[in-house]
């Protein structure tokens, strides 16, 4: 059976997992795959659950674990398994039911014991490092093998704040707020400014093509680096994500030209940003962190999403900046020792 052929399970999984990561549901990781994976030696480590008390019951993917073959982790001289991530993907926490952490976490030690994982150790890049799942590793590794934890970064996150009126607005400084009032006062003067949102049944692909389109005239097109970074995966993604109802698109146009575009990725509670792109010719006027100001406002009234992840320091400032949460990241190694 293919990948493709446990999509139903994925599904399943990944409603389930101890942590959100939508950069490894199936619609992400299989065009991630088609677009970047052709040139890696990458191997999907399925983790089966049976109920033993009930030999008819389904079985259930308790664990998926997408991994790459890599010559040597800094500079260790011996080949290793690395959890694979797509091009700028923010997030390296592999799909693990909540129920079932040691079950499957204990089957990978066993396989990366067994030998038949071809490399003794196994790196488990960019994972959440202050939540459940560190939690859950620090419980269960110290007597399952050798483990370390490194590579310790951190990233803004805007959460639901509880109360009266729980939001997930900022607390602004008075003179940032009049700093970006004044901004878009003098945006305005150039034209007629509208604040625009992609609404259910709207046209995603045009939103997409403007998207691509301000972007290629930013530096980072003229770089060649495009969203994602490669433009067909994007619009997979992104057509994909709205088919699921798990999209946010907002945009800033001046006279009824887009001048300014960014999407999230909505999860399970929350969501991630995952592009944002302006017209460099208004970056004076900052459209970038007005569009970032306008997307919070848009997550806000919308139900179950209690906190945004700023996904990276460069293309969330205003989040990072305002942020009422730091997100730690963290690589974890973990060494099988002799099979």
């Amino acid at each position: 059976m293919t990948l493709s052929g446990f999509i139903p399970e994925w599904e399943e999984l990944a409603a389930a997992a101890i942590e959100p990561n939508v950069f490894y549901e199936h619609w992400m990781l299989l065009p991630a795959l088609q677009a970047f994976g052709s040139d890696r030696d990458i191997c999907f480590v399925l983790v089966l659950l049976r109920d033993l008390r009930n030999r008819q019951a389904p079985t259930k993917l308790g664990g998926l674990f997408p991994l790459e073959f890599v010559r040597s982790i800094d500079q260790l001289q011996q080949p290793a398994l690395s959890v694979w991530q797509p091009l700028d993907c923010p997030l390296g926490t592999p799909l693990i039911r909540a129920d079932a952490v040691r079950e499957c976490m204990g089957e990978l030690l066993l396989w990366l014991r067994s030998g038949e994982a071809g490399a003794p150790q196994i790196e488990l890049k960019w994972p959440s490092g202050d939540n459940l799942f560190r939690r859950a590793m620090r419980s269960l590794l110290p007597g399952c093998g050798l483990a370390s934890w490194k590579d310790t970064a951190t990233r803004g996150v805007l959460r639901r704040a509880r109360g009266l009126r729980p939001s997930l607005m900022p607390a602004m400084p008075d003179e940032l707020r009049r700093r970006l009032e004044r901004k878009a006062r003098r945006l305005s003067e150039h034209g007629r400014l509208e604040r625009v949102v992609l609404k259910p049944g709207g046209d995603v692909h045009g939103w997409i093509d403007d998207f691509l389109r301000i972007e290629a005239g930013s530096w980072k097109g003229r770089c060649g680096r495009a969203p994602g970074w490669d433009s067909q995966y994007f619009q997979d993604v992104v057509g994909r994500a709205f088919e699921r109802g798990q999209l946010l698109m907002v945009g800033i146009d001046l006279d009824g030209s887009p001048i300014a575009r960014s999407c999230a990725l909505i999860a399970d509670g929350g969501s991630f940003t995952f592009g944002t792109t302006f017209d460099e010719r208004y970056a004076r006027f900052s459209p970038g962190v007005l569009l970032e100001l306008e997307a919070v406002r848009q997550l806000d009234a919308l139900p179950g999403v209690d906190w945004i992840d700023a996904c990276s320091a460069r293309q969330s400032i205003l989040i990072n900046r305002l942020s009422n949460e730091r997100k730690t990241i963290q690589s974890l190694m973990i060494d099988g020792g002799t099979p």
